[in-house]
């Protein structure tokens, strides 16, 4: 076997479960946690076999969102926390008077974000990882609760907490990775992905830091000295369009193992950037 390149892999999105705590509460239907979720990126970015880490997080992010801080003061949206509320489309969560309670929500982030995060700093520490990747996918076109309403989304994106060059934007106050190495990883996806043919419009086809810049696994544990970088990929390349309410869309297994191939060829351009 070949020997494992130096990179941690996180999917904090990816799965579709509800946690057994939640069970009969939520008012969500199939195809609404589908279409919150980073549906199938357990494939797209399935290197397991190639990196030293690769760490997926078994609950639906309609429900419970590591990538989210567990103090709800710094929460932009009310209602997007760790524990959902709300979708990005605007559904509510669970039935009525059904919401959980102060003790559940507290609960719900001791048992499933505080593992997560643990995970996630002894990735920072080992001194064998050299590069970070948090991997996502996004809708074609942003939902309605969240800062692009209807704006068609870049085929692919690269965040470090930076500005659209990478750079640091002073607000912010640090970057997450140097920007050469972002925006090389920005252009390699691009040139790898040039010529897969989107199953719905999209936007810009390669952007850094648009429309996200990075959530929580960025922004609590790249202090650490390896450059922790996110990969967005519009969904558009293997779903198509969505709404709150689409249909779930099926596995199409050509595509998926054609996006990872062409991700990973992406990755391993940069890997000398940082060894």
């Amino acid at each position: 076997m070949n020997e494992k390149l130096p990179i941690a892999i996180l999917l904090p999105h990816a799965s579709l479960d509800i946690p057994p705590e939640l069970d009969g509460r939520i008012t969500l239907t199939p195809e609404q946690i589908f279409n919150e979720a980073d549906a199938y990126t357990d494939r797209i970015y399935d290197f397991r076999d190639h990196v030293l880490y690769y760490e997926v997080f078994p609950y639906a992010r309609a429900l419970v969102d590591v990538n989210r801080p567990a103090n709800s003061a710094l929460l932009k949206r009310q209602g997007d926390g760790v524990v959902k509320r709300f979708t990005s489309y605007g559904a509510a969560v669970y039935h009525l008077q059904m919401e959980p309670e102060e003790s559940l929500e507290r609960y719900l982030i001791n048992r499933y974000w505080q593992p997560w995060h643990d995970r996630l700093a002894r990735i920072a520490a080992d001194p064998r990882v050299k590069l970070v990747i948090d991997c996502h996918s996004m809708a074609a076109q942003g939902p309605a609760k969240y800062d692009d309403p209807g704006r068609l989304r870049p085929c692919v994106e690269v965040g470090n907490l930076g500005d659209i060059y990478g750079n640091l934007y002073p607000p912010r106050g640090r970057i997450s990775a140097p920007p050469q190495v972002t925006r090389a990883l920005a252009e390699a996806l691009g040139d790898s992905l040039a010529d897969v043919a989107a199953l719905t419009e999209v936007g810009a086809y390669t952007a850094v830091n648009t429309p996200f810049w990075g959530g929580w696994d960025l922004w609590l544990h790249s202090a650490s000295p390896q450059p922790w970088l996110m990969i967005e990929l519009n969904r558009a390349l293997y779903i198509g369009d969505q709404t709150g309410d689409s249909p779930v869309v099926g596995l199409d297994n050509g595509r998926i193992t054609d996006l990872r191939q062409r991700i990973w060829q992406a990755i391993e351009t940069i890997v000398p950037l940082v060894k």
